[in-house]
């Protein structure tokens, strides 16, 4: 508002700063203010939008799960021991089998003879070190002045994907090379030989208990494994067992162990997610009915009460979960079930009865099935996959609604702006307008009072 505005009502004693100001609050609440309330609505739909857009994605990630095959691979394993340890993938076959006479197979360990510090030298001239494991030869050059440390960088260096090279102090002044397989089974023996002419010390030549009982010695004698799978005798070079029963892994943890091992069909991971499904539908429903609510007896209307699009979510949803296929299936078979007043409950007993019975078939009606054909039949939770994917998608109704709203709060910020703006300029003119008039009128005022003194002088010296 112009600065004139504190000088109304000088001349005139009619139109002041206060009349102003009421007569532009007035207008504001008349035209700015209902804009203000739309937009203050329009924030809160688009906050209640927001978390419906969530709930719906919660809800859908449980029912996505049910719908996804995968969930019906997924497997148990009863049986394993302190002994032996099997796990199994998805989707590999159910079945029982036995495991025992566990015989753990070994790395090769090789153990020098003692040599007084890590830089004593290992030969008194020069020569080759070669070392043989699985069908390779590895060769270490060395010379007169190459240390213990020397020589266990050195086959590290060449050797070291087959072989690991340590020195081991098992007392003052008493280091032994230590030459260990990465692998265990047979064909990781480790053997040494010195090349011809060689100048390696006894410390690193073979041990013989008559010619050399100072050289390396075989601490541990690589070797496979070997066990009784259903009483059929079995050899690996690994005590990590994957290629005898596709999809499974037996481990072999100790010598002389026993157990018998059952591969089973998860049904807690599908109970499980049967209960988030509940959960999750609870939770969205809930918000559903307090949006749409309509209760004018007590005053309470939903912030979506009267919109048909956010009612029929509900139903749509309610709806395909309360259906029976034509094989008269239905959810309520499997322990789900909606109470007066909408609540879903899931009942774990019912649903374990029913999965015992007919796994199969519980797979076919969640998931869906395949015929001997090769037609495809869709699972009830695929069907309401699909409808929570026309809400959820990026081209969904939830993407529309959010997408409408924004366009809905930019326009109304632009009529606030332009009705504010309007009304700052009227009232801006006016003020001007009758600041000029009481200007005007408080010049004739003053005018007026001079001629009036005058008329009383005149009057006065006449009498």
């Amino acid at each position: 508002m112009a600065g004139t505005v504190s000088s109304l009502g000088i001349g005139s004693s009619v139109l002041t700063a206060d009349v102003i100001d009421k007569l532009k609050a007035a207008d504001t609440a008349n035209i700015v203010t209902p804009i203000d309330n739309k937009i203050t609505l329009q924030a809160q739909k688009d906050s209640a939008l927001d978390l419906l857009n969530s709930l719906l994605g919660s809800f859908k990630s449980s029912v996505s799960s049910l719908s996804d095959d995968t969930l019906y691979q997924k497997r148990t394993v009863s049986g394993n021991s302190d002994a032996v340890s099997v796990s199994a993938l998805s989707g590999s076959a159910i079945q029982s089998f036995s495991i025992s006479d566990t015989v753990m197979a070994k790395k090769s360990i090789l153990e020098s003879g003692s040599f007084s510090s890590t830089t004593a030298t290992v030969s008194s001239g020069s020569g080759t070190m070669s070392l043989a494991i699985d069908g390779e030869t590895f060769n270490m050059d060395y010379t007169s002045s190459t240390t213990l440390t020397d020589l266990k960088e050195s086959i590290n260096t060449k050797a070291g994907a087959k072989v690991t090279a340590s020195i081991l102090q098992t007392g003052a002044n008493e280091y032994h090379l230590v030459l260990t397989s990465k692998e265990t089974g047979a064909d990781q023996t480790i053997s040494l030989s010195d090349s011809a002419g060689g100048t390696l010390k006894n410390e690193l030549k073979t041990y013989d208990v008559a010619t050399n009982p100072t050289g390396v010695q075989s601490i541990q004698t690589a070797s496979d494994a070997s066990f009784k799978y259903n009483g059929i005798s079995i050899t690996r070079a690994s005590n990590s067992v994957s290629d005898l029963i596709i999809g499974v892994t037996i481990n072999l943890l100790q010598d002389g162990g026993s157990t018998n091992i059952g591969i089973s069909q998860n049904t807690t991971a599908i109970s499980d997610e049967m209960s988030n499904l509940a959960t999750s539908y609870n939770t969205l429903t809930k918000q559903l009915d307090e949006m749409t609510l309509a209760d004018l007896d007590n005053g309470k209307v939903g912030i979506f009460n009267g919109d048909n699009t956010i009612k029929s979510i509900k139903r749509e949803i309610t709806k395909m979960l309360t259906s029976m296929n034509s094989d008269g299936n239905s959810l309520a078979q499997y322990g789900i079930g909606l109470g007066e007043d909408g609540t879903m409950t899931f009942t774990k007993s019912e649903f374990d009865t029913k999965m015992s019975s007919d796994a199969t078939g519980l797979e076919a009606f969640f998931s869906g099935s395949t015929s001997e054909s090769g037609e495809y039949t869709e699972g009830i939770f695929g069907y309401l996959d699909e409808l929570l994917d026309s809400y959820t998608s990026s081209s969904g109704l939830m993407s529309n609604l959010l997408n409408g709203s924004d366009t809905e709060t930019k326009a109304l910020k632009e009529e606030r702006t332009r009705a504010a703006d309007l009304l700052t300029a009227r009232y801006d003119t006016m003020t001007a307008r009758f600041a000029m008039y009481d200007a005007i009128i408080s010049k004739l005022n003053s005018q007026f009072s001079s001629l009036q003194m005058q008329i009383d002088a005149m009057a006065n010296s006449s009498s």
